[in-house]
């Protein structure tokens, strides 16, 4: 009788502690940023800041967090490589994160993406969406490249890929030399003047991106050219215009505000959340036992 008293307690309590959870969910994970650097070769090393908070702080071994991590940071076909981890941040080897491709003026760089969200629309579908909650998306992301340019995104679900060109002084005089011996004199180009709001809105000539406004792209051939100006948290404008041979063309554009951006990719932290849960309830059940 005394060991089904026991029982009937344990169960008791388990049951109120579930009905507690379900009333005031525990917000477990809270993402709060994420700093990217890529190196010449299109490797990148990330680093990761996160919160634990309530049951979980000291409940989910430190194994299992660093391998759901590495696992939420994948954005290749080779997996992540962790560098070093403690209970608020993680440092992680991206192997091929960007593709790095030769172009006539220098080095282009084509980043991976990133989802924020896919672990947060699978744990809103599973039986403890009412107990559990976790924000994946850190609150800025920032991605550097080899010659320190700098893209930052606030608040954003999903990381896009980026396409940023490192010029090389070298290539791009010899890239013109080579034309103009050929036969593309200077004077068969023009040139297009760019005045943008806001300004280091991104500039787009024909699909290539050639640089931020405000400024002056020269070497623009004669003819119809198509011109995309976009911005983070911008609604993209895009223009036909046609450039003349030896002149200079004004163009002026504005980008009407329209929230920050989000594009849906690779999977990220879709197991974390069961962790959660079972830290949770291995904690309760612990501290009735002793």
């Amino acid at each position: 009788m005394s060991e089904y008293n026991h029982m009937l307690s344990r169960c008791t309590l388990l049951f109120i502690c579930a009905v507690l959870l379900a009333v005031a969910p525990v917000h477990a994970f809270t993402a709060e940023s994420l700093d990217i650097t890529v190196d010449k070769g299109g490797d990148a090393t990330a680093t990761f800041r996160f919160a634990l908070e309530g049951l979980i702080e000291n409940a989910i071994p430190q194994s299992m967090l660093e391998e759901q991590l590495v696992k939420g940071l994948s954005s290749s076909s080779e997996p992540p490589q962790l560098i070093s981890m403690d209970r608020s941040s993680a440092t992680i080897l991206l192997k091929k994160f960007s593709l790095v491709n030769d172009v006539p003026t220098g080095t282009e760089y084509v980043t991976s993406t990133m989802d924020f969200k896919k672990a947060e629309i699978a744990l809103q579908s599973s039986a403890v969406s009412s107990v559990i909650t976790a924000d994946f998306s850190p609150t800025i992301v920032t991605v550097k490249f080899p010659d320190n340019y700098a893209r930052t995104f606030n608040n954003v679900d999903s990381l896009p890929s980026i396409t940023h060109t490192i010029v090389d002084p070298v290539k791009a005089a010899a890239a013109k030399a080579a034309a103009a011996q050929a036969g593309s004199v200077v004077s068969a180009n023009g040139a297009i003047k760019v005045t943008a709001s806001p300004a280091d809105a991104e500039v787009w000539v024909d699909g290539v991106y050639v640089g931020n406004a405000p400024s002056t792209f020269d070497e623009i051939s004669a003819g119809a050219h198509t011109l995309r100006f976009q911005k983070d948290g911008y609604a993209p404008v895009s223009k036909t215009v046609n450039v003349s041979a030896g002149k200079t063309l004004q163009v002026s554009v504005v980008l009407a505000y329209s929230g920050p951006t989000s594009t849906p990719v690779s999977p990220g932290f879709s197991a974390l959340f069961a962790l959660f849960a079972l830290a949770g309830c291995a904690v309760v059940w612990s501290s009735r036992r002793h």
